[in-house]
C-alpha cells in the first residue's frame, strides 16, 4: 500500500488546488490509516466513528474526506484534477479530537452502545443517523474513544444510550431482541428510512478470530452512506437451520426470524411503492458459513430472501469493499444535473457487411461470435476500488468489451460513471451488470414469493430498470442471475423485455430455452454465458468454435483489466479467426437477423438522447421545447409523431418531419401551453409513433421523467 504522510498529502494537495479563483469550498482531510495498527477494538471504533461523522457532515454538501485505503487517494487526486469540488480548500485534523471539535455544530451527542451486545453498533449507527448523533463504545479504559470523547475531553452528551438495554428476555437472544426494538423504534415510526438499508458486520468483527488478517474487512467506515440517508443498519444470519456462530446459544432460527421481521417492516414502511437497496453483504469471511454452509450458498440465500422483500443489493462482498466515502462522491451527482449518458452509435447494416458479418441477403455470416461481458460490478466499493485502474489500460479498445455496470450504483458513486463514458473508445460498450438496476433474483418478483408472500413486483421492476437504462443508455443486461430461485421462467423473460430491447444474458443453466433464442412474440435475444475459469482460457474459448455454423458465446469475466481480454483475443485468432469478437450490440443485432431470418427486426430502433422540457411550471405556461433523437435503426427515420404525456395526463401530438438517417441525431422544436390546473407531481412520458404504432411496440423504451405543477 502507498503511504503518505500528513505533510506530503497536504503539499500535493497544495500544488493541485493552486488557482487563480476564490476559495469557496472548504473541506476537511482526516487520515484513518494509522488506527489500523491500534488494538481491533480501537480499528473498529475509529472507522466506526469516521463512517458516521463522514454521513453527517457529508449529508448537505462535501465537507469531510477520509483517507482509508489507495483508492481514497486515487479518487482525491482524481477530484482535484476536474476542480470538483470546486476550488476546493483542503484543511486537515490532526486528530479525532480536533474533528469533533471542528464539527462540534452538527454533532448533537452521542449513541453509546454495548459491547457485551455487538448488534447494538448497528443501532448506534441508525441512531446517529437519525438523531445527528456519534456511535461510541462503551469501553471505559484509557486511550479508548469513550474515555477521550464522553469522559475527557469534549465530554460529548450521551444522548441514546444502549448499554445493558437488551438481555434476550424476549427471545432468547440480545441480538435478536436489539434488533427488534430497533424495527419497532426506527421502521415503524418511520424516524429512519427503510429504502437504505445496510447490512454490514456489528462490533463482533472485533473477536472475530479472523479480524487481525483482515483490518479493513470490518467496513465500518461504509456505514456512512446509510447514516447520510438516515438509514437502518443490521446484521443477522439468512439461515434458518442452525445458531449463528456470533450467538450460538440462540435459540434456532431465531436470526433468520429477526431478519424476515425487519424485511416486512421495511416493506410496509412505503407499502410497496419502491425498492429499497441494501449496501453490504453476508460477513461471510467472518459469520455465518463453515458449520452447514459456505459463502456463495449465503449470498444465494441472502438474495433469495432479499429479493422477496422488493431489496436489491449493493454488494460490498470481501475483499473489495472498504468504502470510506460514498457520503462525499454522491454530492458530485447534483453536479451532472439531469445529464443523460450517452453510447457509442449501434452499428449500421453497411459497417457490419464490411466487416463480413452479413452478406447483401442478410445472411449472417458462419462465424462464432464472441462477446467479453466485463463484471461484476454490481456494487459501488468494488467499482471505487477496482475499476479505474482496469479501465486505464494501455490495451482497452484493442478489443470489443461489454462494460458491465449497474447503472443504480451512480446514486453511490457518481464519479465514475462520467469518466466511463468521457473516454471511452469505439470499441468500449456498457451493459448492466448482475441482473440490471440492482442485484437480485427476477422470478422472486413473481407470486408466489417465498419468504414474502408479498403482490408481484414486475411492473416495479421494469419501471425502475426503465428509469436507470434510459439515463445511461443501456440496451443490453449483461448477467440475469437467480441464484436459489430456480430456473428463469416465460413471465421473468418477458419482464426484461420491457427494458432490455437488444437482450440479456442469463446465468448458466437456467433456461430451457437454449443457448441463444428470441423470446417468443419479441425481437429480443437471450444468451447463456460461461465463466472465463481454467488454467488455459484460450484452448477455453477455443473449444466453443463451431465449424461452418453461426454461434454467439458470452464469455464472463471478473474484475479483469483490459489487456486481460485482448491478450485472450490475440491468442485465440491467431488460431482461429473464425471466432471474432464483437461488442453486445453488434452481438445483439446479428442474433436478432439469425435467429429471426427478418433483418427488418434492425429497424426503427432509437435513442432519446436529449430534450428540455421544464421541471417547474404553472397553468397557462407557453414551454418551447426541443427533443432531440438518435436514429440507432437501419432504416431511414420520416413521416413520424412525437406523442408527449405531460401534466394532468394530457397528450400533446407534435408531427416529427426530420428525416434521420441511421447514426444521425435529429432535433425537433415545438410550443404548446399547460392546460392542466391541478397542482402537484406528475409524470412525463414521450416516444415516437408511426401512426398508432409506437416505438416502444419495437423495443424503443418511452423516456420518462418528471415535472412540478404549482
Amino acid at each position: 500500500m502507498m503511504i503518505l504522510s500528513r505533510y506530503a498529502i497536504l503539499a500535493i494537495f497544495t500544488i493541485l488546488i493552486t488557482s487563480n479563483k476564490a476559495t469557496t469550498t472548504n473541506i476537511v482531510l482526516y487520515d484513518l490509516r494509522p488506527s489500523t495498527t491500534l488494538s481491533l477494538d480501537d480499528i473498529y471504533e475509529y472507522a466506526h466513528l469516521l463512517g458516521a461523522l463522514s454521513g453527517l457532515m457529508n449529508r448537505d454538501i462535501p465537507r469531510l474526506f477520509t483517507i482509508y485505503n489507495d483508492s481514497d487517494l486515487r479518487w482525491l487526486f482524481y477530484m482535484a484534477s476536474i476542480n470538483w469540488p470546486q476550488d476546493a480548500n483542503y484543511m486537515e485534523a490532526a486528530s479525532l479530537v480536533d474533528l469533533i471539535k471542528f464539527f462540534s455544530d452538527t454533532i448533537q451527542g452521542v449513541a453509546l452502545y454495548d459491547p457485551i451486545v455487538p448488534a447494538t453498533s448497528n443501532l448506534a449507527s441508525t441512531a446517529s443517523g437519525v438523531y445527528n448523533l456519534i456511535p461510541i463504545c462503551y469501553r471505559p479504559v484509557p486511550n479508548s474513544l469513550y474515555t477521550q470523547l464522553v469522559v475527557e475531553g469534549p465530554q460529548l452528551p450521551i444522548k441514546v444510550n444502549f448499554v445493558d438495554m437488551f438481555t434476550g428476555n424476549i427471545t432468547g437472544s440480545s441480538k435478536a431482541d436489539a434488533y427488534l426494538w430497533a424495527t419497532e423504534h426506527f421502521l415503524d415510526s418511520k424516524l429512519a428510512d427503510s429504502t437504505y438499508l445496510g447490512y454490514y458486520i456489528d462490533k463482533w468483527w472485533s473477536q472475530s478470530a479472523l479480524a487481525s488478517q483482515a483490518v479493513f474487512e470490518h467496513l465500518a467506515v461504509n456505514h456512512d452512506w446509510i447514516i447520510k440517508n438516515r438509514g437502518f443498519l443490521f446484521d443477522l444470519s439468512p439461515w434458518d437451520d442452525e445458531a449463528p456462530n456470533d450467538d450460538p446459544q440462540q435459540p434456532i432460527g431465531t436470526d433468520y426470524n429477526t431478519l424476515i421481521t425487519l424485511l416486512k417492516k421495511s416493506y410496509q414502511q412505503h407499502n410497496g411503492t419502491k425498492f429499497s437497496t441494501v449496501s453490504g453483504f453476508v460477513p461471510w469471511l467472518f459469520k455465518y458459513v463453515n458449520e452447514k454452509h459456505g459463502g456463495v450458498p449465503s449470498e444465494w440465500r441472502m438474495t433469495h430472501i432479499m429479493s422477496a422483500f422488493n431489496v436489491v443489493i449493493d454488494a460490498d462482498a470481501c475483499c473489495a469493499d472498504s468504502f470510506a466515502n460514498a457520503a462525499f462522491f454522491s454530492h458530485y451527482a447534483s453536479n451532472q444535473s439531469e445529464k443523460r449518458f450517452i453510447q457509442n452509435v449501434l452499428p449500421s447494416r453497411e459497417e457490419l457487411i464490411q466487416k463480413e458479418f452479413l452478406n447483401e441477403q442478410n445472411i449472417v455470416s458462419r462465424k462464432t461470435y464472441s462477446l467479453y461481458y466485463a463484471g461484476d460490478y454490481d456494487s459501488a466499493a468494488w467499482l471505487a476500488n477496482k475499476f479505474k485502474n482496469l479501465w486505464d489500460d494501455p490495451k482497452r479498445g484493442s478489443v470489443p468489451v461489454a462494460w458491465a455496470v449497474n447503472p443504480n450504483l451512480y446514486d453511490r458513486f457518481p464519479l465514475l460513471q462520467p469518466y466511463l463514458y468521457q473516454t471511452r473508445t469505439a470499441n468500449d460498450f456498457f451493459v448492466s451488470g448482475d441482473s440490471g438496476s440492482g442485484y437480485l433474483n427476477p422470478t422472486q418478483l413473481f407470486e408466489p414469493r417465498k419468504f414474502s408472500n408479498l403482490p408481484r413486483a414486475d411492473n416495479l421492476w421494469i419501471e425502475r430498470n426503465r428509469f436507470f437504462y434510459n439515463k445511461f443508455n443501456i440496451k443490453h443486461t449483461g448477467f440475469v442471475i437467480n441464484g436459489d430461485s430456480g430456473m428463469l421462467t416465460n413471465d421473468s423473460d418477458t419482464m426484461y423485455t420491457k427494458f432490455s430491447p437488444l437482450g440479456f444474458t442469463r446465468q448458466q443453466g437456467y433456461t430451457t430455452l437454449g443457448e441463444t433464442a428470441l423470446i417468443p412474440g419479441t425481437r429480443v435475444p437471450s444468451f447463456t454465458e460461461t465463466d472465463l475459469s481454467g488454467k488455459d482460457e484460450v484452448q477455453q474459448v477455443l473449444s466453443y468454435y463451431k465449424p461452418n455454423d453461426v454461434r454467439f458465446v458470452v464469455f464472463r469475466g471478473v474484475l479483469r483489466s483490459a489487456s486481460s481480454y485482448a491478450d485472450i483475443a490475440e491468442k485465440v485468432q491467431q488460431i482461429q479467426p473464425n471466432i471474432t469478437f464483437v461488442d453486445p450490440y453488434t452481438f445483439a443485432l446479428l442474433a436478432r437477423i439469425h435467429l429471426s431470418g427478418n433483418y427488418t427486426y434492425n429497424d426503427d430502433l432509437v435513442s432519446y438522447v436529449d430534450d428540455n422540457l421544464p421541471k417547474l411550471i404553472s397553468t397557462g405556461d407557453y414551454v418551447t421545447v426541443n427533443f432531440s433523437i438518435r436514429n440507432e435503426g437501419w432504416n431511414t427515420l420520416n413521416e413520424l409523431d412525437l406523442k408527449l404525456t405531460f401534466a394532468c395526463d394530457i397528450e400533446y401530438v407534435f408531427p416529427w418531419n426530420i428525416e434521420i438517417k441511421h447514426g444521425n441525431i435529429g432535433t425537433s422544436c415545438y410550443q404548446f401551453q399547460v392546460e392542466c390546473n391541478q397542482p402537484g407531481e406528475y409524470k412525463v412520458v414521450y416516444q415516437l409513433f408511426r401512426g398508432n404504432t409506437s416505438f416502444e411496440e419495437f423495443g424503443n423504451v418511452p423516456w420518462i421523467s418528471s415535472v412540478r405543477l404549482v
